[in-house]
């Protein structure tokens, strides 16, 4: 049993191979990041500078069916990614306006619409 380990030895030390092990690849790992981070700039945007339309319904106290008409309308500008639709905070707080009750301003769109009356 002996030869037999030392001629895996002997192959491996002819092959040059270097063993890698766990703490290697850790240590790998780190350095990685590290020069990752030194690449790529860390993004100074607000991560919720956009809404998914279900925060967006909790936030004007609508349904799902008034968030659409308001979108369809054009009355509420979106981005849609893939199946998802996003929302700007900054146009939601342009809609809701100064301490407005949400669903007054939702009525209120809803009427200038029905009298003709777009902005």
């Amino acid at each position: 049993m002996a030869s037999w380990r030392a001629s895996i030895i002997k192959f491996l030390r002819d092959m040059n191979l270097d063993l890698v092990t766990k703490s290697d690849l850790l240590e790998l790992k780190s350095d990685l990041i590290e020069e990752i981070k030194k690449i790529v700039p860390l993004q100074t945007a607000a991560p919720d500078e956009y809404l998914k339309s279900s925060e967006v319904r909790k936030l004007m106290k609508i349904s799902a069916g008034t968030l659409l008409h308001l979108r369809v309308s054009g009355k509420l500008p979106f981005t849609k990614i893939g199946r998802i639709v996003y929302f700007r905070r900054e146009d939601i707080r342009s809609i809701l306006g100064n301490g407005t009750p949400e669903n007054a301003v939702v009525k209120r769109l809803f009427r200038e619409e029905a009298h003709g009356e777009r902005k």
